[in-house]
């Protein structure tokens, strides 16, 4: 399968071995997910920082997460490892996951997954650009049904959906669902955050609640829902900070260091435990460019309230003392 994979993905895959490939897929549940994590390690090795030594350093890192090395190594030698940002996963390659029993029952989906410390921008079959934060997923069909576009999304989204007569647009997420027709919005929807946010910057959108399927929320622009488990508040926004991560940066305004940290496990996907309890009401203010890694936000944090930290790489843990 691997050998047939690299195949596809390099585009020198004959007509008879792409449908082996497809049936093994569909067939297998191990080697879907396997082609999951494979795919998104082929779509980064087309993607660098504007600090090559630094993006080195990740893709090294990210790589070291995964099995299949010699596949990569030659996934990245063939892509020639171009120095860019911005790429469109519908120009690179795909994950079939499939429903139905006959060819043209099919349905292609694709699903791809930004690591720590990245963002990516993915280009929809209609037009939609979906930003995607660190540590975010988001699957979709490579076709959209005629009558109703739908993703899924776990983490953080910036969208610009592309509009279409007839056919809604709708992003779903496990504590909410936004429905749109065409419009620009933030949806921040990290599994392991208490609270769900959908911030509406540009036309309408109509959001339902999983605590409360009866009632729905219409945004209006400068307007975000926040949405717990079991509650919804909708409310108008001004400072549009929390967005710059699009840009690769993050910035807090006059947030506690145990938020800043929080963050910081989040978008890092590295565990840090604060020994110093002082620490703890702090609050700071300030930007960072995300390509600089977590250890250049705490060294700029030292500066300001001093605290020594330690790394274990090997566990994957910070320690600020």
């Amino acid at each position: 399968m691997y050998d047939l994979l690299s195949k596809y993905l390099t585009g020198d895959i004959s007509a008879e071995e792409k449908q082996i490939l497809f049936q093994q897929l569909k067939e297998d549940e191990e080697l879907r997910k396997e082609a999951a994590g494979i795919q998104n390690l082929s779509a980064l090795v087309s993607m660098a920082n504007e600090d090559g030594a630094a993006s080195d350093r990740q893709y090294r890192s990210f790589v070291g997460m995964r099995k299949k090395r010699a596949l990569l190594f030659s996934l990245r030698k063939a892509a020639g490892y171009a120095a860019i940002v911005l790429f469109s996963v519908l120009s690179t390659y795909l994950l079939m996951n499939y429903a139905g029993d006959k060819e043209d029952e099919l349905v292609r989906y694709q699903e791809f997954s930004t690591p720590a410390g990245q963002r990516a921008k993915v280009l929809l079959a209609d037009g939609t650009e979906v930003w995607l934060n660190a540590n975010t997923t988001l699957r979709y069909p490579e076709r959209f049904d005629p009558k109703r576009r739908e993703v899924e999304l776990h983490g953080e989204a910036f969208f610009e959906v592309e509009k279409a007569a007839g056919k809604p647009f709708v992003v779903k997420t496990n504590k909410m669902d936004i429905k749109v027709t065409g419009t620009k919005f933030n949806v921040n929807a990290y599994d392991t955050e208490e609270y769900f946010v959908a911030s509406l910057v540009e036309g309408a959108v109509s959001v339902s609640c999983a605590h409360d399927r009866s009632n729905s929320y219409a945004l209006l622009p400068r307007q975000q829902i926040v949405v717990s488990d079991h509650s919804s508040k909708v409310s108008p926004f001004e400072n549009t900070d929390f967005m710059a991560w699009k840009e690769g940066v993050f910035i807090f305004d006059d947030m506690l260091m145990t938020d800043i940290i929080k963050k910081l496990e989040l978008y890092y996907d590295v565990s840090i435990i604060v020994k110093n309890t002082k620490l703890e009401n702090f609050r700071y203010t300030g930007k960072f460019r995300q390509r600089d890694g977590v250890e250049s936000v705490l060294r700029k944090l030292q500066i300001v309230y001093p605290f020594k930290y330690t790394k274990d790489d090997d566990k994957n843990l910070i320690v600020l003392q």
